[in-house]
């Protein structure tokens, strides 16, 4: 019996295995066509751009579209495999030998677990690199030759202390940091902007912010007064703006833990980065949860003509995760909830349906 067992779940794993393989590669040639020709115009129009700059947006957007439709691949997979062999009776075979629910989803378990541990790796040593350089590639408008210098930070808005501020980029340079092309909202106490500044540049220099080439005015209606140059008065130090401006989601592991470090000692919102932090192991995580999701598509009788309804319910499922996750993971970054409930509490949820469905169509 455990030989014919073996044959079973080595037939599975590999059905499961050449679906999900076939639909990612769908997903990845569709959409990165699609995506191309949407940004194809932009990518070409810059100064001595060549078929070579189509090919470099392609390996660097390609990895992308990968770790973002791995679950969902895994989820149409399950859903797909499962749906044939009911139809064909071979569910009904094993179970007839003496195979559980379990033991038939045992080898799209393990499959799932060494695809999410995959999508982990991949996505923290490819993705996340490749997604900075893309960005930053893109907010210089894809030129040609283009150096990535990673103490610039591009399209600066942060909130603190009361102000909104907003900056087309920020640089180190030496010892002082830059701005260029600030506005600076004041924020009265019900929210709403009180002043507003403008200025060309802002230098941080000597332990403080000095704008140059100043236009204020009083509130958005006033007329605006104009200097020279004058002290900015915040408590925003550069570490501080570099730890607002960085986006968690193209950032390393260590690099957001030392960000978290950082907003935590100048006593600013650490929420959004910690979200963000515990997302990055749950997203991967959600491939796990597939074949509890999927598994209904898989058993039931083929005869009660059915399927398609339990397919489907299959599949809403998975999907009513994505949502749930995304919408939770939002949240938590906004801060409304926890972190960690932002970034598990879909899981944990799912995790229980997942189970709960497992046991029914076990007994």
């Amino acid at each position: 019996m455990s030989k014919i067992d073996g044959v079973f779940l080595r037939y599975v794993g590999r059905l499961f295995v050449t679906r999900f393989v076939g639909l990612l590669a769908f997903f990845v040639i569709v959409l990165q066509a699609l995506d191309l020709l949407n940004h194809s115009d932009t990518i070409m129009a810059a100064p001595g751009a060549t078929s070579k700059s189509i090919v470099q947006y392609l390996l660097l957007r390609a990895p992308e579209i990968v770790s973002q439709f791995t679950p969902f691949a895994a989820l149409l997979a399950i859903v797909v495999t499962l749906s044939a062999l009911n139809l064909s009776s071979e569910i009904v075979i094993m179970r007839a030998a003496g195979m559980s629910v379990h033991r038939v989803l045992a080898p799209i378990a393990v499959s799932c677990l060494l695809i999410s541990v995959a999508h982990f790796s991949f996505h923290e040593l490819v993705v996340v690199s490749g997604s900075e350089r893309l960005a930053y590639w893109a907010a210089n408008d894809y030129a040609v030759g283009l150096t990535r210098d990673e103490s610039t930070r591009t399209n600066i808005r942060v909130t603190h202390d009361g102000e909104i501020i907003s900056a087309a980029a920020a640089a180190r340079i030496g010892d002082s940091v830059k701005l260029t092309d600030v506005n600076i909202y004041d924020l009265d106490d019900r929210g709403l902007v009180s002043a507003v500044t403008e200025a060309k540049s802002a230098i941080h220099e000597k332990g403080e912010w000095r704008l140059f080439d100043v236009r204020e005015a009083s509130d958005p209606t006033a007329t605006a007064t104009e200097e020279k140059s004058r002290v900015w008065k915040t408590s925003l130090n550069p570490e501080l703006l570099f730890a607002l401006t960085l986006n968690p989601d193209r950032s390393s592991i260590p690099t957001i833990i030392r960000q978290i470090a950082q907003l935590k000692t100048d006593g600013a919102d650490a929420k959004p980065a910690m979200t963000s932090l515990l997302g990055r192991f749950s997203k991967p995580m959600a491939t796990l949860l597939m074949p509890l999701l999927g598994a209904i598509a898989g058993f039931g009788v083929s005869r009660q003509g059915n399927q398609l309804v339990r397919a489907s319910a299959g599949a809403a499922l998975g999907f009513g995760y994505f949502v749930a996750e995304n919408l939770m993971l939002a949240i938590g970054a906004l801060g409304v909830a926890p972190p960690v409930i932002g970034a598990f509490f879909p899981f944990a949820l799912f995790l229980v349906v997942g189970f709960a469905i497992l046991l029914a169509m076990e007994s």
